[in-house]
């Protein structure tokens, strides 16, 4: 179940909006809630909302012809998503933990961007953004060794401050070990074995399925 409520006005607060221009944006928005592993939306329907995370995280997926789906994207709080590809989203949205979002109708905010023209640059610049979290995923998924891509990748987590304690070094997962591999193209034996590997070199600690200690020094210099 969707429980929707009226969002608060702080939700554009980190952008350097007029009160109008925030409160125009928050009477066309939503908040809404989803719990973990649910969908926002599927590859292939029309797209009648972007949305933005307040607080969570989720994943941006691919489904292939052949079956396999393609993890392009972790997204988390203040990304905004739901590129649109004549009309219809491209990919599919799913949430990796209990997430809370900003929905926007796409038709009100083509009008409220003629009233107020200084609110697309800020959808521009998280398109900018948007790009360079891509940029980073091909820097990623291309890197020819498989133990520096898992190790790069958990060190981009460690950006994420809901999800990572810089006093303890502890990164708690927001994702499975099967979304690593489907993000960073390898299968799910090579994520466990790879963690294994990494554990074994002093660089991490695993102290669960999901919670990892890392040694956020050494294994910077590693990758």
């Amino acid at each position: 179940m969707i429980t929707i409520e009226k969002p608060i006005v702080i939700m554009f607060s980190s952008f350097k909006l007029t009160d109008a221009e925030r409160e125009a944006l928050n009477a066309i928005s939503t908040r809404i809630h989803r719990p973990a592993k649910r969908r926002v939306y599927t590859q292939g329907e029309p797209g009648n909302h972007i949305y933005r995370i307040r607080s969570g995280a989720v994943r941006l997926e691919h489904h292939m012809k052949d079956g396999r789906n393609q993890i392009f994207a972790f997204l988390w709080a203040d990304d905004m998503f739901g590129t649109l590809e004549g009309g219809m989203y491209h990919t599919s949205a799913i949430t990796l933990v209990d997430t809370y979002l900003f929905q926007i109708s796409c038709s009100a905010l083509k009008g409220l961007v003629e009233v107020y023209p200084r609110i697309q640059a800020l959808f521009l610049q998280q398109a900018l953004d948007y790009a360079k979290t891509a940029e980073r995923h091909l820097l990623l998924a291309t890197c020819p060794l498989v133990i520096k891509r898992l190790a790069g990748f958990l060190l981009e987590c460690t950006r994420q401050k809901d999800f990572f304690d810089r006093q303890s070094n502890i990164l708690t997962l927001a994702m499975d070990r099967k979304d690593i591999a489907d993000y960073l193209g390898f299968a799910i034996e090579t994520t466990s074995r790879t963690l294994k590997e990494l554990e074994d070199m002093g660089l991490i600690q695993r102290l669960s399925s999901q919670r990892i200690k890392i040694d956020r020094d050494r294994i910077g210099a590693f990758v």
